[in-house]
């Protein structure tokens, strides 16, 4: 969690010394840190459903989806204070009241979902709650960040599209696992009965 903290401050960090710390640079320090805690959240997100769908080979990474959302959720830390530096710095909110809410209920379910995964917090909810609060949880978060993904790919040309061509790729193949994932489950289940 320390590294995955301390990382995306040195990308933050960085990117505003170089770009600057106003309105563009700090839009691009965003984009950077974002990419950074999504590069730790696809792993907690479909690292289980890899394991269900690939095989055993993937089983130590699915067995790591909490440290690793962990991970995420501390390296997403520096992306909200930059997100709170561009509201101080711009005239008039740079973003929707809808963006703001929509990407808010996606930040609201990282930190609840972390503080529950806790496991003297955990112990006190019923493993279907959990496992219901997961699911919808980690879901918003993936839906938040293939909307992100999504928003104006061909608006910056190619170096735009291939910028975010592989997130994308990342998003929609991290769905499909966990869609195949499940029907293996029931499936599988089906049998067993």
């Amino acid at each position: 969690m320390a590294g995955a903290f301390l990382v995306a401050l040195v990308l933050a960090l960085s990117t505003l010394s170089v770009a600057g710390a106003g309105d563009d640079g700090t839009r691009i320090a965003l984009r950077i840190t974002a990419r950074w805690s999504y590069l730790l959240f696809w792993p907690a997100y479909a690292g289980a459903a890899l394991a269900t769908v690939a095989g055993p080979a993937f089983q130590p990474l699915a067995r790591r989806g909490r440290e690793l959302g962990l991970a995420f959720a501390a390296a997403h830390l520096p992306h909200l204070g930059l997100v709170l530096w561009l509201y101080h710095i711009s005239a008039q909110p740079p973003v929707s009241t809808f963006t703001l809410v929509f990407f808010g209920v996606a930040v609201w379910f990282t930190y609840l979902l972390a503080i529950l995964s806790l496991g003297s917090v955990n112990s006190a909810l019923r493993p279907a709650a959990w496992r219901t609060l997961r699911t919808l949880g980690v879901e918003y978060i993936a839906l938040a960040f293939l909307v992100d993904f999504l928003r104006n790919p061909l608006a910056g040309g190619w170096r735009t599209l291939i910028a975010y061509g592989p997130f994308v790729a990342l998003a929609l193949g991290g769905i499909l696992l966990r869609l195949a994932a499940l029907a293996l489950r029931r499936r599988q289940h089906a049998r067993a009965q």
